[in-house]
């Protein structure tokens, strides 16, 4: 690990949309964010935006692995009203066709022109869907839905973050981590450290390097962390932030008990940006979703949860998660409609089934996967303490049975699973998103 910083004024800064970041004063020595342990401050970054911004006549596509200077090629991209296309991993690009950005680009580039940024409607980016169901899918947005976003989590939040750093294990390429690790801390005057890293040891040793601080998470390394790590090690963060998935009641209340709060969830998509969030205090309405401002929302025939959002083009989105209603904003959500099977003629809603399992004092965490022909059903558990000493003792055969007891009652006999398999973590992507087709691969 790189030695401790040496302090640098950092002046605070209020928060300022993101369209017109270049028109407002800001302190040239103001830290815009830290790479290997050395401060970027606000004039060498805008230097850097400024140089690139310089060579550019084209769409591109940023392939940028360093966080800021990803954010460099996003800016200097609207700056020349260019649209900046963010594959949806640093790895999948071949099928784009524009030019790339790339760390060499952003860091060698040569120029000293002056720049501002273009109305935000005109500053354009197109990203794109996981691929998790499919083909990656494009999916355009403008700097102004991104600005309006920005608003609201300022609103909630801000005045609890100021001056924290951010600590990320999220990378910056895909909606919530561009939003919550990049643009954010930019418009707010937040320093944002660079290392995108999952691991506890390396993350705890940042904690105590920057002092105050917020952590942008997913689920699934949530999920791990305490396995890695005793919590009770870390510098507490300021807030969690987590998003990709819904955090398991277990997961929310270990993080509650240790630093006094659990994790803030935000649920949304790449196409919706955020819709809503929840805080799980362990009381019961835990569960509750509740809308960000300007969101207003519904549900169709088939209980899908409909959207009135200010982020979007649309009105009337409709998403494809079922959600049941409690007026004001507030909701449950009920599965993914898209996560629904047939298993001989019976409809079975894997995220139930997935939630019920997680309520055995043995799971810590579950997926469930239709497996080929005959049509049956896999679950892929990952054991508690308890859970993993339950299964040295009795063996994977009868806690199999056990878990099915303890489904039955909730669910037909022909749709409890019929195969487990008992792992140390689940197969999760960069994004902290489960990965399907490695999990069928488990029971192959």
């Amino acid at each position: 690990m790189a030695a401790a910083p040496a302090p640098v004024p950092a002046r605070a800064v209020s928060f300022v949309p993101v369209a017109q970041v270049f028109a407002r004063p800001r302190a040239g020595e103001s830290v815009v964010g830290w790479r290997a342990g050395a401060p970027i401050t606000w004039a060498q970054f805008k230097a850097t935006v400024c140089a690139l911004a310089s060579g550019i006549d084209s769409d591109c596509v940023i392939t940028c692995e360093k966080p800021l200077n990803f954010l460099a090629a996003l800016l200097a991209l609207w700056a020349k009203k260019r649209v900046a296309l963010v594959p949806p991993s640093l790895h999948a690009v071949s099928e784009i066709a524009a030019p790339r950005l790339a760390d060499a680009d952003v860091e060698n580039a040569k120029g000293a022109a002056e720049i501002s940024l273009p109305p935000a409607a005109q500053c354009r980016l197109a990203l794109y869907t996981s691929g998790s169901t499919g083909t990656p899918k494009r999916v355009d947005k403008t700097l102004a839905q991104l600005d309006r976003e920005l608003e609201n989590l300022q609103a909630l939040w801000g005045d609890v973050l100021a001056e924290c750093a951010v600590l990320a294990t999220v990378p910056h390429h895909h909606i919530y981590g561009l939003l919550f690790r990049l643009l954010w801390p930019l418009a707010a005057g937040r320093p944002s450290d660079e290392t995108t890293s999952g691991d506890a040891v390396e993350l705890r040793a940042a904690a105590r390097r920057h002092g105050r601080h917020i952590l942008v998470s997913t689920p699934a390394q949530l999920d791990r962390f305490p396995g890695l790590l005793a919590l009770g090690e870390w510098r507490r963060p300021e807030l969690i932030f987590s998003s990709g998935g819904p955090l398991s009641a277990p997961t929310a209340a270990l993080y509650r008990g240790t630093f006094g709060a659990a994790p803030i969830e935000v649920f949304g998509s790449t196409e919706t940006g955020g819709v809503a969030w929840r805080r799980r205090d362990g009381g019961a309405h835990e569960d509750v979703w509740q809308t960000f401002p300007g969101i207003d929302v519904g549900t169709d025939a088939d209980g899908a949860l409909l959207l009135d959002s200010a982020y979007l083009p649309t009105r009337s989105w409709r998403m494809d998660d079922g959600a049941a209603l409690l007026g004001e904003g507030r909701f449950v959500l009920l599965g993914r409609l898209d996560r629904v099977v047939k298993i001989e003629g019976k409809r079975l809603s894997l995220p139930e089934l997935e939630q019920r399992l997680q309520t055995h004092p043995w799971v810590a965490a579950a997926a469930a996967v239709p497996l080929p022909a005959p049509r049956r059903l896999g679950v892929v558990v990952v054991p508690t303490p308890t859970g993993a000493s339950a299964l040295e003792q009795q063996g994977a055969r009868a806690m199999g049975e056990a878990l099915r007891r303890h489904l039955a009652p909730n669910f037909d006999a022909t749709l409890l699973p019929k195969r487990f398999r008992f792992v140390k973590e689940l197969p999760i992507s960069e994004r902290g998103k489960v990965i399907s087709q490695e999990l069928v691969q488990l029971f192959a």
